[in-house]
């Protein structure tokens, strides 16, 4: 058996992937508007991805009875705001995710600068919250009830499972330079790690993020398509065709893809099927 030691069963608690185990994760706060026209922050460690491909979702799961679930199935408006890490703040953050307070409440403590959203259509009133002027990222999200209501383990869930659509995207001025990886730096995103021993939070700071190359091993059929139906809204490739595009060298992978669709484009094609990029090969054989 291996020097790092054996595994054991760890028991089943509520709240398991804190209390059962251990989960590193980043957090949003969550800005909605209360009952009194205020603005709530809540903290949320549940909070991720949902559509990444054909659509742009967000998936937050919290306790039916937050202010944050409340108002926000009220409202059916929220704004996800990402901050960096910053010790100072921390305090006020675990406060922010302590059950049973009024919004009036926890503004009285609030160490976060609020301001309106920039997004037209989105300024403060009874439904859109301000946002964190300290965010380095917001998402301004739309609840989604119709597809929640149709789908039962959402619907008939003991938990709040807030499926939003992220309407808009902002991110702080000087980090869009960073969105593409070009350069050397990115946010200092916090981490926490639940609750644990029934009387802590666990909060952490990452170490500077750091880049690597993706290692060229020549593209699979499986990645050109993934990059292939990103190049254009438009235009979209078969796997037939990415079959025929695996011996492109990485270095030049977007570019003939660019200029497929360019083609494709050209001549009133929406779909790239291996007979297109066949014949495509053919005219530049005997161009």
């Amino acid at each position: 058996m291996s020097d790092a030691g054996k595994f054991v069963s760890s028991p089943m608690r509520d709240n398991w992937y804190q209390r059962s185990s251990f989960l590193g994760s980043s957090f949003a706060l969550i800005t909605s508007v209360s009952e009194d026209g205020l603005t709530n922050i809540g903290p949320y460690q549940l909070s991720f991805p949902f559509e990444v491909n054909t659509g742009r979702s967000w998936m937050v799961i919290s306790r039916n009875t937050s202010n944050t679930a409340t108002n926000v199935w009220r409202t059916h408006k929220c704004a996800l705001n990402f901050i960096e890490y910053d010790r100072d703040k921390i305090d006020t953050i675990l406060k922010f995710g302590y059950p049973g307070q009024t919004t009036a409440e926890k503004m009285a403590y609030n160490t976060f600068e609020l301001m309106d959203s920039p997004t037209p259509g989105r300024e403060p009133d009874e439904r859109h919250p301000q946002i964190l002027a300290d965010a380095y990222q917001v998402y301004e999200c739309t609840l989604d009830v119709k597809r929640i209501e149709e789908n039962p383990i959402l619907r008939d869930s003991p938990s709040a499972h807030l499926l939003l659509n992220i309407d808009n995207i902002l991110v702080k001025e000087k980090w869009m330079a960073h969105i593409d990886g070009t350069k050397d730096s990115m946010p200092n995103i916090p981490l926490t790690y639940g609750f644990r021993g029934g009387a802590t939070f666990w909060f952490g700071e990452v170490q500077p993020a750091y880049k690597l190359p993706i290692p060229d091993m020549g593209p699979n059929h499986e990645l050109v398509h993934y990059e292939a139906n990103r190049m254009d809204e438009e235009v979209k490739f078969t796997w037939e065709a990415c079959k025929q595009l695996t011996g492109i060298p990485n270095a030049f992978l977007q570019n003939v893809l660019g200029g497929i669709v360019k083609q494709a484009k050209a001549r009133g094609i929406t779909e790239v099927d291996e007979d297109f990029v066949l014949a495509l090969n053919k005219e530049r054989e005997n161009s």
